[in-house]
């Protein structure tokens, strides 16, 4: 079901359209390949024509944003996507923006201002960072969705609500519940269109071709040319990143390792190139891993600015040692294109 391309330029990927080698995937698709995610996708597919309610829920950066569009333009809705973070503003405020306001509805009320609900019109609302939207506000918000009805502050004039409402907040609604944050019968009222978006860490076969995907916009998102790979080194450097802030964070990994690579004059992102929340900088451990230990000098080679000493420190051997080491990739890379040539 996943296979075909939707009304929206996003396409979804599955394994059996997935090529053997890793090669980069369009800009615009959207990989889905570790079960939870294809079950988010398929949830997703399910609910979109619908006009009810949506409650997205996953911990930050694994892309509810994302998924809030794609379920608006697969909805088929007239009006455009519209996204408004309530847990940023005050709760006096969060109904102002919500519902907006007439002219001397307040002391600095002096002119009329329309609130989102008004401005998405027949489009889709995103209303993100519901875990931290004031409790009274969120009863208020309730009877708006549920009568489909609301007044501006200091209106007495029943407006329609017109657009879809995708709630999006970073755990799961009865988790919220319990701790208090997510009002009861909210969550119980609208919570039978329910997303789980999963985090990276449970959907690791992606990594290798969301790096891909991150480097292939690189271009365009930094303004610069620079590297079109990625090493086998640096995707093993990605594959056993932590990404406490998922897919977000790869992709800033990914950006960062592109402008390094690019400053060294590389065609190619190494793991050396990468940033430390990703990939640590490794010690040099004389019986250990040999690709651990590459990567090791790699790494402190670019922290060090090329400088020996400063290298060896950092791996805690000394400077003639980490000469012979230097010496020794050295050999082995020429060997390597004697033999490829």
């Amino acid at each position: 079901m996943f296979s075909r391309r939707d009304k929206f330029s996003t396409r979804v990927t599955t394994p059996h359209l997935l090529p053997d080698r890793l090669s980069p995937p369009p800009s615009n698709e959207q990989i889905a390949l570790a079960p939870p995610m294809i079950d988010a996708f398929s949830r997703a597919r399910a609910f979109a024509p619908a006009a009810t309610p949506i409650i997205l829920h996953g911990e930050s950066g694994v892309g509810k944003t994302f998924f809030a569009e794609y379920i608006h333009q697969l909805s088929g809705r007239s009006g455009g996507f519209h996204a408004f973070s309530v847990g940023t503003v005050a709760p006096q405020l969060a109904l102002d923006e919500l519902f907006g306001h007439v002219q001397g509805a307040y002391t600095d009320a002096r002119k009329m201002r329309t609130g989102r609900l008004a401005t998405a019109g027949g489009g889709t609302l995103l209303l993100d960072d519901m875990q931290n939207l004031d409790l009274g506000v969120q009863k208020q918000l309730l009877q708006v969705l549920d009568r489909g009805a609301y007044s501006a502050v200091g209106s007495d004039r029943v407006l329609t609500v017109a657009c879809r409402i995708v709630l999006a907040m970073t755990e799961a609604p009865d988790a919220l519940m319990r701790k208090g944050q997510l009002l009861k019968d909210l969550r119980f009222r609208f919570g039978a269109c329910e997303i789980r978006i999963p985090p990276l860490r449970e959907r690791r076969s992606e990594i290798p071709q969301l790096a891909q995907q991150a480097l292939e916009g690189c271009p365009q998102r930094i303004g610069v040319p620079g590297p079109s790979r990625l090493s086998r080194t640096a995707f093993d450097a990605l594959n056993d990143g932590a990404y406490e802030g998922n897919v977000r964070q790869l992709k800033a990994a990914v950006e960062h390792g592109y402008l390094i690579a690019r400053a060294a004059g590389r065609s190619e992102i190494g793991a050396e190139h990468l940033p430390e929340d990703v990939c640590p900088v490794l010690r040099y451990q004389r019986h250990g891993d040999p690709n651990s230990n590459r990567i090791a000098v790699q790494r402190a080679a670019v922290k060090s600015g090329g400088n020996v000493k400063a290298a060896a420190r950092l791996l805690g051997i000394s400077r003639n040692a980490l000469a012979a080491l230097l010496a020794a990739q050295c050999a082995r890379a020429d060997r390597h294109k004697v033999v490829s040539s």
